[in-house]
């Protein structure tokens, strides 16, 4: 009955001792080699994250500039009255490019001009008639003079007179001819005549000192009057400069002019944009990269840090960025107005300010003569075009370097709340 139910080669099998010490295969090669290389991997990993590097970067905007293109800004407030330049002409250091009307400088000189005019013809006047009205009073002087002496000369003999009476009347006194008061009258009168005789020599010295006063004064008076015309004519001189300088717009720098920025007839302030030059000298050698960063990235960026820039007009995915170096950062946010005489372009300054204020950062970079641009990129050759000043840009700078454990760390005690 067992025949029927198992077969005969299973059987034999079991009946066969010698094939019971044989391995049984669980795995097989190919196993292996997957387990393997998945170890590999982990071990790998584990090994970058310990020994490897991960880069922070923070992202930028910017332009590039190369100190060839400058702007000619208007030095003073007031109307264009008239821009002397063109697009295409050549013009040198100093050279006067617009003309800003003055009116108060302008009245100020009118009125300075008057003052002088004024004052040359008292001088005239007292140079004219001085001396004539001088001898006139003089004369009138000496009159005087001769008058009192005259005065003095009556009062001597009235006195004497006087005394002689005081001498008869004193007998007559002792005589009992007349009384006591007669003769203090005729003492009071002599006492008049003494006082009045000194006034009159009192008179005679003053009219001596008004003498010598009179030709003092006259020298005096104009000697006055030049020095009044002297300091008249150089405030003239000093407002006249001050109009050359506040009506005159001279550029400070050499070059063509590429760009009008003003037109005449617009009232223009201190620091408006008239034109732009652009030096004949210029070369790329002195390209560098002004980036700007929000506020709160400012302070994480040093000097010497790693940098990439990509102009706006280079696709990055296909010629990648220019390697550069941080070689400035600004102490505090950077405002509008120090943007604007940065960039010199009121829209980018706009767009860039809706981050806030920004830290400036300056960037420069490596040189490589065997790329087409003079720079060294991030890929072999970079884009075959020549980099230009002015270009709107962007950049990544990379604040910090550090294995891929500690950015992994970090996480972990968030997710698991472990601070």
């Amino acid at each position: 009955m067992s025949k029927k139910i198992f077969r005969k080669a299973a059987l034999e099998k079991l009946s066969t001792p010698e094939k019971l010490d044989q391995l049984i295969q669980i795995i097989s090669p190919k196993s292996w080699l997957i387990l393997v290389t998945i170890g590999l991997i982990f071990s790998t990993a584990i090994g970058w994250s310990v020994v490897g590097k991960v880069k922070t970067k923070l992202n930028a905007s910017g332009i590039l500039l190369g100190g060839e293109v400058n702007s000619v800004v208007s030095n003073t407030m007031g109307q264009l009255m008239q821009l002397k330049v063109g697009i295409g002409d050549t013009i040198q250091k100093g050279d006067v490019i617009a003309e800003v009307l003055q009116p108060e400088i302008q009245q100020q000189m009118e009125e300075a001009k008057a003052s002088i005019q004024e004052r040359k013809f008292e001088l005239q006047q007292a140079l004219a008639f001085g001396t004539e009205g001088s001898k006139l009073q003089k004369e009138f002087i000496s009159q005087q003079k001769y008058s009192l002496d005259q005065q003095i000369k009556a009062n001597e003999k009235n006195l004497s007179f006087q005394r002689q009476q005081l001498k008869i009347e004193q007998g007559l006194l002792d005589k009992g001819l007349i009384t006591k008061p007669q003769i203090v009258n005729r003492e009071q009168q002599i006492e008049t005549i003494l006082t009045r005789i000194e006034g009159l020599k009192a008179q005679i010295a003053k009219t001596s000192t008004q003498e010598l006063d009179l030709s003092f004064n006259l020298e005096q008076k104009i000697t006055l009057l030049k020095q009044k015309i002297a300091q008249e004519e150089r405030n003239l001189e000093q407002l006249k400069e001050k109009f050359s300088l506040s009506s005159e717009v001279r550029s400070l720098y050499a070059g063509t002019v590429v760009e009008i920025l003003s037109n005449e007839g617009m009232v223009v302030s201190q620091g408006t944009p008239l034109c732009k030059l652009k030096s004949q000298s210029s070369n790329s050698e002195s390209l560098k990269g002004i980036l700007y960063v929000p506020a709160q990235d400012g302070k994480r960026i040093k000097e010497g840090m790693e940098a990439f820039v990509v102009p706006a007009t280079v696709k990055p995915q296909e010629f990648g960025y220019m390697k550069a170096k941080v070689t400035y950062v600004s102490e505090f946010s950077i405002t509008q107005q120090g943007m604007m005489t940065t960039m010199k372009n009121d829209q980018l300054v706009q767009n860039l300010l809706k981050m806030g204020a920004p830290f400036e950062i300056y960037v420069e970079f490596e040189k490589d003569p065997e790329t087409y641009s003079g720079y060294k990129w991030t890929s072999v050759k970079g884009p075959e075009i020549a980099i230009n000043e002015g270009t709107f840009c962007k950049g990544r700078i990379t604040v910090r370097e550090e294995p891929p454990l500690q950015l992994v760390i970090p996480a972990l005690k968030k997710f698991f709340d472990l601070y």
